[in-house]
């Protein structure tokens, strides 16, 4: 009988929600709606950039995880250049098994292109190695991808304008973002096919993720 009226008067009154991370208690709105404020995410967030890339040529990006963190990817951007002859360009997103070698690798915090740099200052750098333009590792599935159809450069170099940087945006509101499992040897590529002849040195790419 006093547990029946105990639980009547819990909810009655309602429940109180704690907070996990500390004494605060979740408070209700003159809507009668608990407030939720989008965007504050405390999970560590990084973005390894490259951007001057030569466009004549194949370019790529790997991004490989730490031996204990793995990581989400949430956002590839890819930018490029006309050339002297409109051009199909494709862009691959793939799964890698081994470590990339060679190539530039990003600075931790660098003032230059190629850099890794974390969003908040308070989280710890990234160990694992992104590079661009190096040796990718061993091919895995891929997991997206898109063309890209380049328009011809005028009579001068700067009368072309230049396709518009594309992003790819995953969200986990209806799928899950792509998932690179902790150990040194697993990453992630994205890989750019040329642009042609006369392509201008204006590719970049750059990925954000999350630690997992």
């Amino acid at each position: 009988m006093v547990l029946s009226l105990l639980t009547l008067a819990t909810l009655a009154q309602g429940i109180p929600l704690k907070s996990g991370a500390g004494s605060d208690l979740a408070t209700v709105n003159t809507a009668k709606a608990l407030l939720v404020t989008p965007g504050r995410s405390s999970i560590a967030t990084y973005a390894c950039v490259a951007t001057g890339l030569t466009t004549t040529a194949v370019y790529s990006l790997q991004l490989d995880a730490e031996a204990a963190r793995g990581f989400r990817v949430k956002k590839v951007c890819v930018g490029s250049s006309n050339a002297t002859a409109a051009a199909l360009q494709t862009v691959t997103i793939q799964r890698r098994t081994t470590a990339s070698t060679g190539g530039t690798a990003a600075t931790a915090e660098g003032t230059a292109s190629p850099s890794m740099s974390k969003y908040d200052p308070g989280d710890g750098n990234w160990a694992g190695r992104c590079a661009v333009t190096p040796t990718l590792g061993t091919a895995g599935a891929v997991l997206d991808g898109w063309s890209l159809m380049l328009g011809e450069l005028g009579a001068g170099t700067a009368d072309g304008v230049g396709p518009s940087v594309y992003c790819r945006n995953y969200s986990e509101d209806e799928e899950k973002s792509p998932i690179v499992a902790a150990g040194t040897t697993n990453g992630i590529s994205v890989n750019v096919t040329a642009a042609g002849a006369g392509g201008l040195a204006s590719g970049s790419i750059m990925i954000v993720w999350v630690a997992e």
